[in-house]
């Protein structure tokens, strides 16, 4: 694929999903049908993240997007990082919400996520991304947060799993939402955790791929605890919840996520002239 051809299918993209999510967004939080079917939890958790969609997602997937178009390498990573975290929203979304008039979106957001992520990758040239970082990249930084990351969701998801299953029944907050399993178990455990490890182990060691996975998963890393004060706010001002800690918590975890990955990416906008897309 030449960087023409990936710009205009950047755009393309970005255009579409930004205008679908900005749909389901408006839906879950105007429309009442949408989380008719909810425990109140869930739907004030499905709003909380319909807003951040709408105020956070929509803006970044743009504006990565347009600067992608342009050939900058910070903006790509961002971009694929933003459409990863949409391919983790929108799961939950088609899958763990009651059918609903809006299932049509996000079977659109999940899909157009997906193949938006497959038709991009081989623009990309892994090997001349790797380049663009030099020594300045701050890799073990970087590793010992994705380790991190790994190890304390995965203690928090296992402490509500295990005893579940010496009870035989399903962890508490499954059934406080309404669930049959929680996609973030799912997700989590099976994806996003591993690939943290993974991903950190071969940062280490310098492999190149890794100077591209990393600072994409570093984006879904701050965009996750964004969405996740939203939904918390949500659950205040429905009065489900009067605790805030953890919003700031997250917060915190964003921001200093945010710190780290600008350091990450400091390198490559030295060259940031040169095309990203393979010819």
């Amino acid at each position: 694929m030449k960087a023409t051809e990936s710009g205009f299918f950047t755009l393309w993209v970005s255009f579409a999903l930004a205008l679908l999510v900005a749909l389901a967004a408006c839906a879950g939080l105007f429309w009442a049908s949408t989380y008719a079917q909810e425990k109140p939890l869930w739907a004030a958790m499905g709003m909380g993240g319909d807003a951040v969609n709408l105020l956070v997602i929509v803006p970044v997937l743009l504006a990565s997007g347009s600067l992608a178009r342009k050939g900058s390498v910070p903006a790509c990573l961002v971009w694929i990082g933003t459409l990863v975290f949409l391919l983790y929203n929108f799961f939950i979304y088609a899958m763990a919400v009651h059918f609903n008039p809006v299932f049509p979106v996000y079977c659109a957001v999940l899909g157009l996520s997906f193949f938006g992520l497959v038709g991009f990758l081989p623009a990309l040239s892994i090997s001349e991304i790797a380049g663009r970082y030099g020594q300045r990249a701050p890799v073990k930084t970087t590793a010992a947060a994705l380790f991190l990351i790994a190890l304390v969701f995965g203690v928090q998801w296992l402490r509500e799993i295990i005893p579940a299953l010496g009870s035989g029944q399903a962890p508490k907050g499954v059934a406080e939402l309404g669930l049959l399993t929680n996609p973030v178990h799912v997700l989590d455990l099976s994806f996003v955790l591993p690939a943290n490890v993974i991903t950190a182990l071969l940062l280490l060691r310098r492999k190149p791929v890794a100077f591209t996975i990393a600072p994409v998963l570093l984006v879904f890393s701050i965009l996750m605890p964004v969405a996740l004060v939203g939904m918390i706010v949500a659950m205040a001002l429905k009065g489900l919840s009067k605790d805030y800690a953890p919003a700031a918590i997250f917060a915190a975890m964003a921001a200093a996520l945010a710190v780290l990955l600008a350091r990450f990416l400091r390198g490559a906008n030295a060259r940031h002239d040169r095309p990203v897309a393979g010819s």
